[in-house]
């Protein structure tokens, strides 16, 4: 093996090592999972606290760049500035690898497992007086990675709500049926709900309550009763019961 060869490898391992801390478009840092595959926590708390896998992965990239400046660059007399130009070339692979298998599992997902929802485009807003809802919108974006169309009821909710055993909120045709949703094979459709297009169900039933932010999570309702979770934590979803 060539001197060159080498010091490509040692490149590469660096910028492995690095990217393995990048929380991508779709998923956690890919550190994440391969810490919880071999029965490590990746965060102190649930994806929240302290970064755990930063620090692990962190070791081996300071290693890393350490044995590249000692002998891809002092030593195999690879210039610094074609390390870096190298490296970044190496990132956008890896994103690119990333995005194209998330999106192919995603697509190949059984039953609505292959809707996607990203809640930075969404927003929801709501006031309520005596128990009664007064004012509610949200807006947000879902994407069928599927060639398949797909059906299904809609709930909104949060994580506080519910562990907090709080009703989702639900939505309903003014006659009381269920409202039922849509989306064509590989589409992505913007969604806006409100009082005067559908009559809207649970949530916190305090008086004289109002909020506004991120729709955080969505759970979908096929007609066989099987329901997935969909949480911009978690680009894959989660399938709550059958």
């Amino acid at each position: 093996m060539n001197d060159k060869v080498k010091g490509g490898l040692l490149i590469f391992f660096m910028s492995v090592t690095f990217y393995m801390m990048l929380t991508t478009k779709y998923t956690h840092a890919l550190g994440d999972y391969m810490l919880e595959f071999i029965g490590l926590k990746s965060w102190t708390g649930d994806y929240s606290g302290i970064h755990l896998t930063v620090i692990y992965f962190g070791v081996l990239f300071i290693l890393s760049l350490f044995l590249v400046e000692k002998y891809a660059i002092k030593r195999f007399n690879i210039r610094g500035r074609s390390v870096f130009f190298i490296s970044v070339v190496l990132m956008i692979v890896f994103s690119s690898i990333t995005g194209v298998t998330v999106k192919h599992v995603k697509s190949n997902s059984a039953g609505l497992l292959s809707i996607g929802y990203n809640s930075s485009d969404s927003s929801i807003n709501y006031r309520s007086e005596d128990n009664k809802l007064v004012e509610f919108t949200a807006k947000f974006k879902l994407t069928n990675y599927s060639n398949e169309k797909k059906t299904f009821y809609l709930c909104i909710n949060n994580p506080f709500d519910r562990e907090k055993r709080i009703e989702e909120i639900s939505f309903y045709t003014f006659d009381g049926k269920r409202a039922i949703f849509q989306l064509e094979g590989n589409e992505t459709k913007s969604f806006s709900l409100s009082l005067d297009r559908y009559d809207v169900v649970g949530g916190r039933e305090l008086q004289n309550v109002s909020g506004r932010g991120v729709v955080q999570e969505i759970v979908l309702t096929d007609d066989k009763s099987n329901k997935v979770r969909l949480d911009s934590k978690n680009f894959f979803g989660v399938e709550i019961s059958r």
